[in-house]
């Protein structure tokens, strides 16, 4: 997929806005396990056992009843409270792990270098999980232990989100891209036609800018796109190649001192995830 500059045009500019926020580093790993209970002499303490539990034992079978989460924390919620913060901390540690990977998976499948910082945003985040399963790695599961104590996955509703954002920085520059799709669009898009898509600079006075800068601010680009006046950055709107107020609007482009670049780039990041998107 190709995308054309309709316009050669300088694009008006627009705003540096909020970020979505970099994901918590794992907090430090923490294990424990069960060590045998030792008497005051040295010696191992004896436990009393039910006839019951002995005809058991003998047979080579046990079985007992574990409570369920809410009711080991109204028992003792001081010892659910310890159980979910060690939970919290395994958990975060796998996770931090699988992004890793999976980050990777994504940085070779678009052709990012290592030095450049990724952010995703909405369904980008479903994507990555499309991705790394593809790959055979897995996101890990949440322990009940969490979802007792009504922690839920930051990611969950992202992955069925109907846009979703990938930006991408330039080290020590302060230079940015960012480019927000509509999921919907692009999936359907890749399962039916490799027509290019046209890039339109959203230039101040322009006839065309208003009604594709409304569709983006009206649409699911919106919640992703910023589109503040003044703050130095540049907007572009990507569409399925129309120009006029009917053109359906797929992706937006937003430039921080990356102009000379942006067409090209967006063109390399909106290939990768349609090339996504059709493996999906």
């Amino acid at each position: 997929m190709s995308i054309t500059d309709a316009t050669g045009g300088t694009p008006a500019t627009f705003g540096v806005g909020a970020k979505p926020g970099p994901a918590k580093g794992p907090d430090a790993a923490t294990s424990r396990a069960t060590a045998p209970t030792i008497g005051r002499n040295g010696t191992v303490d004896t436990v009393s056992l039910s006839p019951d539990a002995v005809r058991a034992m003998k047979a080579g079978v046990i079985s007992f009843t574990v409570p369920k989460a809410d009711e080991a924390a109204a028992k003792d919620p001081v010892a659910a409270g310890v159980d979910a913060m060690l939970a919290r901390r395994d958990y975060d540690l796998k996770q931090a792990d699988y992004m890793r990977q999976a980050m990777g998976m994504l940085r070779q499948t678009l052709n990012l270098p290592e030095d450049q910082p990724i952010v995703l945003g909405g369904a980008a985040h479903g994507l990555l999980d499309k991705l790394a399963a593809k790959n055979g790695l897995s996101r890990p599961e949440m322990p009940d232990a969490l979802r007792a104590a009504g922690v839920k996955d930051p990611f969950a509703e992202d992955a069925y989100a109907e846009a979703g954002m990938i930006g991408v920085g330039m080290p020590n520059s302060g230079k940015e891209l960012q480019v927000a799709f509509d999921r919907l669009g692009l999936t359907s898009r890749s399962a039916t036609t490799n027509d290019p898509l046209r890039m339109i600079a959203l230039t101040e006075g322009s006839d065309r800018s208003g009604p594709l800068l409304g569709a983006i601010k009206g649409g699911t680009l919106g919640r992703l796109t910023d589109t503040r006046p003044g703050q130095g950055a540049s907007l572009w709107a990507v569409t399925d190649g129309g120009e006029g107020p009917n053109a359906r609007v797929l992706a937006s482009v937003r430039s921080v001192g990356m102009d000379d670049t942006a067409t090209d780039m967006a063109a390399g990041l909106l290939n990768g995830l349609k090339g996504l998107f059709a493996g999906a």
